[in-house]
């Protein structure tokens, strides 16, 4: 087999991976936590597809395209959730009481299901948490 034919089969073969890995990032930013890995295998397969020659492939370039716009918006959203759970948490810290009793019982019914006793560092955590959210509501 001659070398340059051998190095298309892998080319076209690895972009058709990309072609797949870009539309499935795209297409499942629904579980956009996993998505930027699964773009970035993406862009990585349309990097190797390229070996040695100065251009992509057709489906190397539109896999590319499709890893990079999931990636980016899985990455985003990712990023905005985060966010605004953090956001959330503090407020409901900040200006409910009970947050902190409510944390601490879906802890323990948590370690109960699973026949487990919860650690002591994890009250003394919420201790911590329940005096910084007293602090916060007598402001």
């Amino acid at each position: 087999m001659d070398i340059v034919n051998e190095k298309q089969i892998y080319a076209a073969k690895y972009s058709r991976y990309a072609m797949i890995l870009g539309i499935v990032s795209l297409a499942g930013m629904c579980c956009f936590p996993v998505m930027p890995i699964i773009g970035g295998l993406g862009i990585m397969f349309a990097l190797i597809s390229r070996g040695g020659a100065r251009a992509f492939s057709k489906d190397a370039r539109n896999g590319l395209i499709l890893s990079i716009i999931g990636t980016c918006i899985s990455a985003v959203l990712t990023v905005g959730i985060v966010g605004y759970s953090t956001y959330d948490a503090l407020q409901r810290l900040k200006n409910d009481p009970g947050f902190v009793d409510e944390v601490v019982q879906q802890y323990e019914d948590m370690y109960d299901s699973m026949g487990q006793e919860m650690p002591e560092q994890l009250y003394e955590m919420f201790d911590e948490l329940k005096e910084m959210s007293e602090e916060m509501n007598s402001k």
